[in-house]
């Protein structure tokens, strides 16, 4: 009969669980993993709290004693049950660990440029990161400096984004990986559409993060450039310079006058790549005259249809314009080879007709900037890599890190027009990711995979390209992210 009782107060409870899913300490809503993973209490006593409140209580176990109400830290924190008090210190990690895996998951079909900063850490949260999210510096190992958030590489969009989201990129930036500065890249490419869709991306979302950017104001608007060309760190606008007044005085200068000028003098300093990252999504209408060509090769279309350069009736003329056919193909490619030096990342192709075959580019060179100032920052940031290497080679005891370079095929773009050139795809870029995949290949094979997609989708699919996400790029921003 006891039994009875116990397994009927035991459902009633849960009854009650699942009538409210509200956090019992904090009042706000639990997610599905929160009722889906509850806290493992020895006594079975049916309580269960949110995340962000299990977080707290580990956060401050680890810190060993919580802040009280008048601010002094005297008030010991145990990992206890709050309802039945029973100890559950061996179990609340994993509890987290479960929770923040399966939000995760639930968050891979969401597209990273509709997530915040923190909704992006969950979901690319993995098994041997910090259980809690945005712990503050303190809680980091002896000795790592906390990250400094680097506006240059944000492509003059960090008015657009919070401070959290900011950190972020930084870090992605930063990394030394491909892989995460192909994520920043596309980060920023969501939130520059958002933009065009006139909405804040640091304000989409109701967070906890209190800290919001400020758009600009009128004066900083109009010299904001496309955000790819930022994105590149490439601008053809001279520097923003006070002009006197009539009376020879110094004129005011804006607040956004000063954060230009600073910006300006921090890329003398610290020098960004020649290649930034880029992310663009473009239609796969844009590759229809590379379709057709791959036909015309084929012997499937009459060449005149192209408007090659032999004479054409001219009906034949009008049939070009019809299609929409008429000209080159939005992109061209080149093959060409990374001598496998972080130099490379600071120098530019140049690309331009074969001997012999001016239809066909070739690589014909590099260009490094003239301006000595930058040089010598460049070079700064070079030798920091080299001390690495020897430090590397004295601790290992080896020759790992001090091996030749080896030369690694990759795809530059030879020639851009139309949607790819408007948006911030340059002649000399690399590509390296297509619809978010790291492309291995050489020109034809990239050609063939864009002529693919139009192929199977028509005019109405997209293709995401990513530029610049290479090695030498990567590992030039972390090396750079050094230099103090």
């Amino acid at each position: 009969m006891t039994d009875d009782n116990e397994n009927n107060t035991a459902s009633s409870t849960n009854d009650g669980a699942e009538e409210d899913n509200s956090c019992p300490i904090c009042l706000d809503n639990m997610s599905n993993p929160d009722i889906l993973h509850p806290i493992q209490c020895p006594t079975k006593c049916n309580f269960n709290f949110c995340i962000h409140c299990m977080s707290s209580l580990l956060s401050s176990s680890k810190d060993d004693y919580q802040m009280a109400s008048d601010g002094n830290r005297h008030v010991k924190v145990h990992l206890n049950c709050p309802n039945c008090r029973a100890d559950i210190s061996k179990t609340i990690e994993g509890t987290i660990k479960q929770r923040r895996k399966a939000a995760a998951e639930a968050m891979q079909s969401v597209p990273d440029s509709e997530l915040s900063a923190k909704e992006l850490q969950c979901k690319y949260w993995k098994d041997g990161d910090d259980l809690i999210l945005g712990a503050d510096k303190t809680s980091k190992p002896s000795g790592e400096e906390p990250l400094e958030i680097d506006t240059t590489l944000f492509g003059g969009l960090e008015f657009a984004m919070s401070e959290q989201e900011q950190k972020y990129v930084t870090k992605l930036m930063t990394s030394g990986y491909p892989d995460q500065l192909c994520q920043g890249a596309q980060i920023l490419a969501g939130v520059s559409e958002l933009l065009r869709k006139g909405k804040t991306p640091a304000m989409q979302n109701n967070t906890n993060d209190n800290t919001r950017a400020t758009p600009p104001n009128s004066a900083a608007a109009a010299t904001v450039r496309t955000t790819a060309m930022l994105q590149g760190g490439r601008s053809n606008t001279p520097g923003i310079g006070p002009s006197r007044t009539r009376d020879g005085g110094e004129p005011p200068v804006s607040n956004f006058q000063r954060q230009m000028e600073q910006k300006a003098r921090d890329k003398l300093r610290r020098p960004l790549p020649t290649r930034m990252p880029l992310s663009v999504t473009l239609s796969t209408a844009e590759f229809e005259k590379m379709a057709l060509h791959s036909r015309q090769e084929a012997g499937l279309v009459d060449p005149s249809i192209s408007g090659g350069s032999d004479k054409k009736l001219w009906w034949r003329g009008l049939l070009g314009d019809a299609t929409g056919l008429k000209g080159n193909a939005t992109l061209k490619f080149v093959d060409d080879q990374w001598d496998g030096t972080i130099a490379d990342a600071f120098a530019r192709a140049q690309i331009g007709p074969q001997a012999g075959n001016r239809k066909k580019a070739t690589v014909q060179g590099r260009v490094t900037t003239k301006n000595p100032v930058e040089r010598m920052s460049i070079n700064k940031i070079l030798a920091i890599g080299e001390n690495e290497k020897r430090e590397k080679h004295d601790n290992n005891g080896s020759r790992e890190g001090m091996l030749q370079p080896s030369r690694t095929q990759r795809v530059l773009v030879a020639s851009v027009r139309g949607q790819a050139g408007k948006s911030g795809i340059m002649k000399g870029d690399v590509v390296t990711h297509v619809n978010g995949e790291v492309f291995i290949g050489d020109a034809a094979a990239l050609n063939a995979l864009l002529v693919n997609s139009y192929e199977e989708q028509g005019k109405e699919g997209v293709v995401m390209i990513v530029v610049n996400a290479e090695e030498c790029t990567a590992e030039a921003l972390r090396l750079r992210s050094r230099v103090r």
